[in-house]
């Protein structure tokens, strides 16, 4: 392949990963339906690629334990381990095993990372231009209430990511959905403590 035509698919998929972001806002439903058909590798690539230089930015914002290259590394581990964890479990509930592919859960899952990706970004962006302490006062309190509401707006968008990644991934019910959500919490919450405990993370970026 040559650089030009290479230069042409990666500009178009950033093109669809744009229009795909505006879609999981107005539309996700809608739009994680046609995620979990994709076959357009350079789309994961690049948003995985957008997350390294993410993490390479935040390096020199705060002091940091370990080298950005090995933090993304390990948030490359935590991806797989999460994708691999609903690739199989669906697996094993599934009647009909060939519906399930793993393709189709790299690329909703790599979808629902960018409400993780915006919400960190955010957070990073106001350490710059808000540094801590911060005021007590009525507009520092003010800003507190919004920032939380913030906070909890892309909490839930992401779970409705989330949520619908693992459903057209995986094909099972609600109710199945929601119990091998709450498997993967049994194992995901001790390891983040680990995690926070050699100040790898302290929030797991995920």
């Amino acid at each position: 392949m040559d650089f030009k035509k290479l230069l042409v698919n990666l500009l178009s998929s950033f093109l669809l990963i744009f229009n795909r972001f505006v879609g999981l806002i107005l539309n996700p439903y809608k739009t994680m339906r046609k995620i979990s058909l994709e076959k357009d590798f350079y789309q994961p690539a690049i948003i995985i690629g957008i997350i390294f230089l993410y993490f390479k930015f935040v390096y020199y914002l705060r002091d940091k334990v370990y080298p950005a290259t090995l933090i993304y590394l390990l948030f490359i581990v935590n991806f797989l381990l999460t994708v691999l964890f609903f690739y199989f479990l669906s697996g094993i509930f599934s009647k009909n095993k060939k519906e399930i592919t793993f393709r189709s859960f790299f690329f909703t899952f790599s979808y629902s990372l960018l409400p993780t990706l915006i919400w960190f970004l955010t957070t990073s962006l106001l350490y710059i231009f808000i540094t801590p302490p911060r005021s007590f006062s009525i507009l520092g309190k003010g800003f507190s209430i919004f920032f939380t509401a913030y906070s909890l707006s892309i909490l839930i968008w992401k779970l409705i990511l989330t949520y619908l990644a693992i459903r057209f991934s995986s094909k099972q019910n609600f109710f199945r959905i929601i119990y091998m959500m709450i498997l993967y919490l049994i194992w995901f919450v001790p390891y983040s403590i680990l995690l926070y405990h050699f100040r790898l993370f302290r929030v797991p970026f995920i």
